[in-house]
């Protein structure tokens, strides 16, 4: 099974396997093609408070301990409430979408909250309830008791209207116009009495504020009047004296007011006399149009002819003779005398009507002409009525001003009156004020307040905790999660492994586990990270002890022994060995005794219980490891290469030793082994600068002591491969 960070390496080896990246050879290249993932700042975030629990939870202690401690030092605080709404004269009207007018707004409001907070209102509450005289309120200070200067009365009042000043606090409730009116101070009972005496003394000073200038408006508008008045009386004087002067009437309108300029009869007549010349102009031309329609078409068939009895008569009469007429002339001729007489009759008949239409259109014409006469006649008179007319207007220029400056004057004069009369009808005020809640002694205090302030401390604690924590992480640098790798030492990532709080070798062995899990994934990444396949010898190095460099060690010697593979594991740590004591076998020959030549190899190494792979222990500790090592390893790892498929050794740490350079030019490959968070990343790359040197092959990292789901990675998934496969 290959898991995410063995397909990394894989693909990796197969992008730059021929890559020479200076004097370190590797087989991967420097990590810089690698899967992004937007969750990794948070799992990181996640880690960081993770590692420092112990010091997040310490600031919150101390943050809890400094709040309970300060709580419990604090005097009580009480606070007492009253409330007033703010009216307005007119009452609330309610529109159709619900809201009310005629409340105050929002500025008016605003206004009255400056007044309450006002050094003039605190001014008035300290003398009316004596408050620089009440030793309760005004402390023991030096200040105010000693006796110089700043204790005079004046300093008093002073600092007893600050202390008011200072306490008070006011708002309007939400969505009204209720303002709430607070103090706050060690006395319940006396704070709810300048909570009281504020509102009080801000309705009384309201009153006198709006007295005194409803005094000075009706003062100053009755001056404005008297200067109006004045005015007024000499623009009518002015007014009257030219229209008589020049003639000019003022006629009254309907409504009984005064015309709006000047009139006079041939004013006020000519509307009248220009509908009458229009009437008399359509009756002329109606009459035109009829005279002219009977010269034309001879008269028949005006209406007056069609309605005419005598004319309806004689053409029936016709129409009767000359059917007659032509019904005989098929039977005699023409002078025949009974034909002779009916075509005398037919022509008697047509004389009278052609009379009638005579008639009819001389009545036509006589009315056409009188019409002309009339017509001419009011056109006349309109000439000479427009004139006349034309005469006054220019005469109506100076009057018209006249009159408006004395209709300016009166509205002037009205409005005033209006408003002096409205000022002596309110006696000065709009507003008016009600109180709704008057300010009780509260029962319990406000502050200090227990369970807010531990609240806050302890949010508070977390937020300093937290901060040190990142800002430790930020200063002291570790390599704490896979993601490092790639970005702190660009180097690929082979695999990692889990944090195991009890029997590590015992779960290393269990194929069910997580562990063995994960070090049968980094053997498959090892495998893959070479395009020749398994090296022969593996080099296992950490940069300080305690990493996890022996485990690995093992793990990959157990996960190789489990595939088949003739292992060996060699513990090259001859200066704190301890693979003897994994294993549980004793350390009496090992590697030290085959370096010297005082054993064989066959003889030191042996077989470990619990495993299927071959062990050589260091054996007993030597003066001089690095020398021995240096001149006699490598050929104790060539006659070992003929026996097994792969040799895995597990080396000393790098910082301060020559033993694991020396290793890593002999062995095929380098499997670097960092502990999550323990390392910086300057001591890393210290020490592969050291294996660099050597020219050594390094394959990869292998991260160990991964938190639980610390930084993302849940081993969860091993127990479940294994669930699955045994339900299947």
């Amino acid at each position: 099974m290959v898991n995410e960070s063995g397909a990394n390496a894989v693909a990796n080896t197969v992008s730059l396997a021929d890559a020479e990246t200076g004097p370190l050879r590797r087989s991967t290249f420097e990590h810089g093609d690698h899967w992004t993932d937007g969750g990794e700042p948070v799992r990181n975030a996640v880690s960081t408070l993770i590692r420092h629990w112990r010091l997040i939870a310490a600031c919150t202690a101390v943050t809890i301990a400094i709040a309970l401690v300060v709580t419990l030092l604090m005097k009580p605080t009480y606070t007492a409430r009253a409330t007033f709404e703010v009216q307005s004269d007119a009452p609330p009207v309610t529109t159709t979408d619900g809201s009310e007018q005629g409340r105050p707004d929002g500025a008016f409001l605003q206004t009255q909250l400056a007044l309450l907070n006002s050094q003039a209102l605190s001014n008035l509450v300290v003398d009316r309830l004596k408050l620089d005289k009440n030793a309760a309120f005004m402390g023991d200070d030096d200040e105010v008791s000693g006796p110089s200067a700043a204790g005079t009365a004046v300093r008093r009042k002073q600092i007893a209207a600050s202390k008011v000043r200072a306490g008070l606090a006011t708002q309007v409730l939400e969505n009204s116009s209720v303002i709430e009116v607070s103090f706050s101070g060690e006395d319940p009972r006396l704070a709810a009495d300048i909570s009281n005496a504020v509102v009080e003394q801000f309705f009384l000073s309201s009153v006198e504020r709006r007295f005194a200038a409803s005094n000075y408006v009706r003062d100053f508008l009755g001056q404005r009047l008297a200067q109006l008045k004045g005015k007024l009386e000499s623009s009518e004087r002015a007014l009257i004296g030219y229209a008589g002067e020049n003639g000019i009437l003022s006629i009254p309108t309907q409504n009984g007011g005064e015309a709006g300029g000047s009139q006079s009869l041939e004013t006020v007549g000519l509307p009248a006399l220009i509908e009458r010349v229009a009437q008399a102009r359509a009756q002329r031309i109606v009459a035109e149009q009829n005279w002219r329609m009977a010269s034309s078409r001879n008269g028949y068939n005006l209406p007056a002819m069609q309605d005419n009895p005598q004319v309806s008569t004689l053409t029936q009469e016709l129409a009767k003779l000359e059917a007659e007429y032509e019904e005989k002339s098929k039977t005699f001729k023409p002078g025949y005398g009974p034909m002779e007489e009916l075509h005398s009759r037919i022509q008697q008949t047509e004389a009278q009507i052609a009379r009638l239409r005579d008639q009819n259109i001389s009545a036509l014409h006589a009315s056409f002409d009188l019409a002309v006469q009339q017509e001419q006649a009011l056109e006349s008179q309109l000439r000479e009525t427009r004139g006349s007319v034309f005469e006054t207007q220019n005469r109506g220029v100076g009057y018209a001003t006249l009159q408006r400056e004395v209709q300016t004057n009166r509205a002037l004069y009205d409005a005033l009156l209006q408003r002096f009369k409205e000022i002596g009808i309110s006696n000065g005020g709009s507003n008016r004020f009600a109180i709704v809640d008057r300010a009780l002694p509260p029962r319990a205090p406000v502050s200090p307040n227990l369970p807010i302030n531990l609240l806050i401390a302890i949010v508070a604690g977390l937020g300093i905790g937290m901060g040190v924590a990142f800002a430790r992480d930020a200063i002291v640098e570790r390599v704490s999660t896979p993601n490092d790798v790639a970005q702190k030492l660009r180097l690929p990532l082979l695999g990692i492994t889990p944090m195991v709080a009890d029997d590590l070798d015992g779960q290393l062995r269990e194929q069910k586990s997580a562990v063995h899990e994960a070090y049968f994934s980094i053997e498959t990444a090892l495998r893959l990270a070479s395009p020749n396949g398994m090296p022969k010898s593996i080099l296992v190095v950490s940069t300080d002890v305690g990493e996890g460099k022996s485990t690995t060690s093992l793990g990959l010697a157990n996960s190789l022994s489990e595939r088949g593979v003739r292992t060996l594991l060699i513990d090259a740590d001859m200066r704190r060995p301890g693979l003897h004591k994994r294993v549980g076998i004793a350390n009496v020959k090992g590697l030290s005794a085959v370096l010297s030549g005082e054993a064989d190899a066959s003889e030191a190494i042996v077989r470990p219980s619990n495993y299927d792979f071959d062990l050589l222990p260091a054996g007993p500790l030597t003066h001089n490891p690095a020398q021995m090592l240096a001149t006699q390893f490598a050929r104790v790892l060539t006659d070992l290469g003929a026996r097994y498929d792969v040799i895995v050794v597990d080396s000393a740490p790098i910082l301060g030793l020559a033993d694991a350079p020396i290793l890593a030019n002999l062995t095929e490959g380098v499997v670097y082994v960092v502990e999550a968070g323990r390392n910086r990343p300057a001591a890393i790359r210290t020490a592969i600068q050291r294996l660099s040197n050597s020219h050594a092959l390094l394959y990869g990292v292998v991260m160990t002591k991964i938190g639980q789901r610390a930084s993302g990675y849940d081993y969860a998934y091993a127990s479940y491969h294994y669930d699955y496969g045994s339900e299947s």
